[in-house]
């Protein structure tokens, strides 16, 4: 990206104007004090994004460094823990996540046009003070004993977030899944900590479409697979995926159709030398 457009997209965003006058559409300021939207969202930035930030007082710290005054940690804590504050970040960073969606997604191939919206699942762990680990159980009980998970579902259709939420991280992905009905007539694209031949085969009922990586699948019974020029690739028996996959051409595109826990489930993908 070109320097001064990034400088430009970057200005837009953090504009004091435009930031100040967000803080009070959100009701986070209800009147100009010594706290203001916009330097709280340049602390919070500045903060969290530069370096390694463990306790609430270093927002603070960086908050007075950046604005020169002496705001004692009580009053300061208070604006934290506003509800308001989360509203406030959520359409700051649905506005950087627009100003930056990829152009590649504005799609004009056909086959794109049947669905409503395009969302993308996934999470980030990110580690906390041990001290958190009653609260927020981590995965990895010795290298990371407390740890949250961020889960977000993003419209890369509209370019913006259909929702996000934080966990602990030894709580299951799948759970944060949009539901059913909410995927009606839209694409869901997720990695395989998502993936569940149950929800597939619910979502596919519920007229959803989807596209997410898999594992464990090697087992299953292939009853048919097409290559992309519609040449099959199976005869008159149903052999297990693993004992097709050294006939899988390289790199081609697959569709086929398989049974997962008796239920009969299209799957689609690439087939390269290491999957073998």
């Amino acid at each position: 990206m070109n320097a001064n457009i990034f400088i430009n997209k970057l200005k837009s965003i953090l504009s004091e104007k435009k930031l100040n006058r967000l803080g009070k559409q959100v009701a986070f300021t209800k009147r100009e004090r010594n706290i203001t939207a916009f330097h709280m969202v340049v602390s919070l930035v500045a903060a969290l994004g530069d370096k390694k930030t463990i306790y609430l007082s270093e927002i603070l710290r960086v908050y007075n460094q950046l604005t020169g005054q002496s705001i004692k940690y009580k009053p300061f804590h208070n604006q934290l823990v506003k509800p308001e504050l989360a509203e406030l970040m959520r359409e700051v960073t649905n506005r950087v996540f627009n100003c930056w969606i990829n152009d590649a997604l504005k799609y004009t191939k056909k086959d794109l046009f049947k669905f409503e919206n395009i969302l993308i699942q996934d999470g980030s762990s990110i580690m906390l003070h041990r001290s958190l680990k009653d609260v927020f159980p981590g995965r990895f009980s010795n290298t990371c004993p407390a740890a949250i998970e961020l889960h977000a579902t993003l419209n890369l259709t509209q370019g913006c977030f259909e929702k996000a939420g934080i966990t602990p991280d030894s709580y299951s992905e799948r759970e944060e899944l949009p539901t059913f009905k909410e995927l009606k007539g839209q694409l869901l694209l997720a990695d395989r900590g998502y993936y569940s031949g149950s929800y597939i085969h619910e979502l596919d009922k519920a007229g959803g479409f989807y596209v997410l990586r898999a594992k464990g699948l090697k087992a299953v019974r292939v009853h048919n697979a097409f290559k992309q020029n519609g040449q099959e690739l199976t005869g008159s028996h149903s052999p297990k995926l693993c004992e097709l996959l050294p006939e899988l051409p390289k790199n081609d595109l697959i569709d086929m159709n398989v049974s997962i826990k008796n239920k009969l489930t299209r799957v689609v993908g690439y087939w390269s030398k290491k999957e073998k």
